[in-house]
């Protein structure tokens, strides 16, 4: 019998629900279209949106860095054996969904789609209470008072 895991569904990921955000986006911004109000050749978008999505790469980086490093998967349906609490998980507990958020809301600027920056926080609450709130309750059930303590140190984004 293998060990029990945060998620074993494929569809119980990140890129799941952002990528099932994106689409509604871009569903909405079809049929409904809205604008930041910036014209189209303004850097305007690019001078806010290239930052949100540089930063939100460089911690999804680091963050995937600190797992390779500690020996942890990203895959769902595999055991987690250790709390990482090295690179950007000293600062949040999440730093992979930050860094998404990051990206994704970076795009939304940089691409003129108000849409993605509406849903993005229905998206956090989706990414929250689908994957975040089971991650911690398996590790809590896993680690105890290690993880106790880690929440106790570390905020759940920042």
């Amino acid at each position: 019998m293998t060990e029990k895991a945060a998620h074993r569904s494929r569809w119980l990921t990140a890129d799941v629900v952002f990528g099932a955000s994106v689409v509604s986006g871009l569903v909405l911004n079809y049929f409904w279209p809205i604008s930041f109000g910036f014209p189209a050749d303004s850097p305007m978008r690019h001078l806010i949106g290239a930052p949100l999505l540089t930063i939100g790469g460089v911690i999804i980086y680091l963050s995937q860095k600190a797992l390779v490093a500690a020996n942890q998967p990203t895959a769902p349906g595999q055991p987690t054996t250790t709390i990482v609490t090295s690179g950007p998980y000293r600062f949040s507990r999440n730093p992979l969904y930050l860094g998404l958020l990051l990206c994704y809301c970076g795009l939304g600027v940089a691409l003129d789609i108000p849409w993605l920056l509406i849903l993005a926080l229905p998206t956090m609450r989706v990414a929250q209470q689908l994957l975040i709130v089971p991650e911690e309750r398996y590790l809590e059930e896993k680690f105890r008072a290690e993880f106790v303590q880690y929440k106790a140190r570390v905020r759940r984004w920042l």
